[in-house]
Parts: structure tokens; sequence; C-alpha cells
């Protein structure tokens, strides 16, 4: 708003024959959302993720809780964010079922606890010493993932456009469905990023689109678009801002040896074993889904 008021002011008074650099929408939009950052300590909310199979036709929903927290050294002007999603309820098709998963990113360690198979999974995706950038788990994690403050980290990455709610919606050629989805998020402000040719992104997914409530620039949805067509579709409803979250939700702690709980640990082991784990990752994950869909009615 004041950026819009300064510009105008500038330019009512230039002289007609001066041309006045014009400020780019996209890079204003994202930097309100920078500074909002700032201001958020926690975040948590129900969500609904949804993934869409283009192949096999296959629908997956969960839904559960939502949980982000950021601790920030402001000695240090430095901050951490932790993630973790809680789902309880998985929707394949017409058929619903009571499920217990929980997802946990601490900047190091993506961690899988599924409490009904009392089995823990712990992987270090990066060495110990650093922390991955969240925009990296947008390939694989089954949440939505902060954009951050850091406007000029994610305009080296992507392309980055301004869309009216609908669109994306309700001239999606594959998936006219999604239609639907546009009367939840009317008014709010979309963004799309899609990767830049060169960078070491472009091969993790064709496009995402964000949808901002214009007023508090809480997320509202996103919808993020595989190489393969496939969709992965997260909706946040009831987001709640600073308010004091259990600190066991965020707890990668590997279960004693006598809990009783299975764990399989995959540290850190450079670039070329975290390639060949990520492969090793698609493919469970698509022996799983035939499984699932032999299993659909």
């Amino acid at each position: 708003m004041l950026h819009a008021l300064l510009i105008a002011t500038a330019l009512a008074f230039q002289p007609a024959a001066d041309s006045t650099p014009q400020v780019d929408p996209a890079r204003a939009f994202m930097d309100k959302l920078a500074y909002q950052d700032t201001k958020i300590n926690s975040l948590t909310g129900d969500v609904q993720y949804t993934v869409i199979q283009a192949l096999e036709s296959d629908l997956q929903k969960r839904l559960g809780e939502l949980y982000l927290r950021t601790l920030r050294d402001d000695q240090y002007n430095e901050e951490h964010r932790d993630y973790a999603v809680r789902f309880n309820l998985l929707e394949i098709d017409d058929r619903q079922e009571d499920i217990r998963e929980h997802y946990i990113f601490d900047g190091r360690w993506f961690v899988e606890r599924l409490p009904d198979q009392m089995q823990f999974n712990k992987r270090e995706l990066v060495a110990a010493d650093q922390e991955l950038d969240p925009m990296e788990l947008m390939r694989e994690a089954p949440f939505w993932v902060s954009l951050g403050r850091n406007t000029d980290r994610v305009f080296e990455s992507y392309n980055i456009e301004l869309h009216d709610h609908e669109a994306g919606l309700m001239d999606h050629p594959d998936f006219p469905e999604l239609s639907f989805l546009a009367p939840t998020v009317e008014g709010a402000q979309q963004i799309k990023l899609t990767p830049k040719p060169g960078t070491n992104v472009e091969d993790d997914w064709e496009w995402v689109r964000i949808w901002f409530d214009k007023d508090t620039l809480l997320p509202m949805l996103y919808v993020k678009s595989d190489w393969t067509g496939d969709l992965q579709i997260v909706q946040l409803f009831d987001v709640k801002t600073n308010i004091t979250l259990d600190e066991k939700l965020f707890d990668t702690t590997t279960p004693p040896e006598e809990s009783g709980w299975r764990t399989h640990i995959s540290e850190w082991r450079g670039e070329a074993q975290a390639q060949q784990e990520q492969q090793q990752l698609e493919q469970s994950t698509q022996v799983l889904q035939e499984k699932l869909n032999e299993q659909s009615p």
C-alpha cells in the first residue's frame, strides 16, 4: 500500500517524457509475504491433502492438522523452522478409514511415525552441519511448505506470476473437477511458481500454484503439478498463528529398542546416496500405489 502511494506520487511530479521504472507486482506481493512471515512464530490449521494420479485416475485424500513453528535468534538474525502434520482420516474413492500418520521435518531429519504399524522411519536429508531449504521439500512433503522471507532466493530459482483466484482451477484441461475449489478461494491472491531452466529444481515438478488470503496473507490452498501429470492439493482451514504448540509435535527422537517400535534410520551419505535413496523412495511409492489400486473396488 505504501509502496503504491509513493510510486503514484512520484509519477505525478515527473515530466511526461520521463520514464519511471515500474515495480514488479509479483515481487511487491512476495515482499509483503516475506514481511508477514517475520511476524509469525507459529502456524496451525486443519489440512486436507489430496493426491490425484493422472494415469491411474486414482484419488487419495488425507485429513488432519498442520503445525509450523519458527525459532529465531535475534542476535544473529537467523531462524530455524520446523514442520509437522498429523493425518487421522484416509479417503480412497468412496472408502474411508481412520489412520494415524505423523510426519515431521526439523531442517535436517524427515520423520515418519506410523503408530498403528509401530513403524518409525527417519531420513537425514542434509549433512549434520547444514539445514535444508524448506522449498526443497515440495517434491515429496505431504504438507504445505512456507516460502519464507528470502524473496531473492525464490526469484533466483523460480519464475513467479500473479493470477486471479480462478486461474488453473476453472480452465484446467486435464482436471476439470478442480473447478470445485474456486469458490473456496474466492477473492484470494494466487501466485504461480515455475522452476527456471538450469536450476537444480527444474526436474522436481512442473509448477506450483498457491492462494493467499489478501487481508491476512495466510495460505489457503496450493496445487502442485508433477511432470507425470499427477497433482498434489493441500487445502488449509481455520488457520491460526502465534499460538503455543506442543513440543512433542516436533520430536524426531528415535524410539528406544525396548519400546517395541520398528525403526529404520537412513543417515546422510552425500548427494549420490541421496539421489539413490530418492529413486528407491519413488519406486517404493509406485509399488505401494499399485497395491492400493489392486485393492480399490
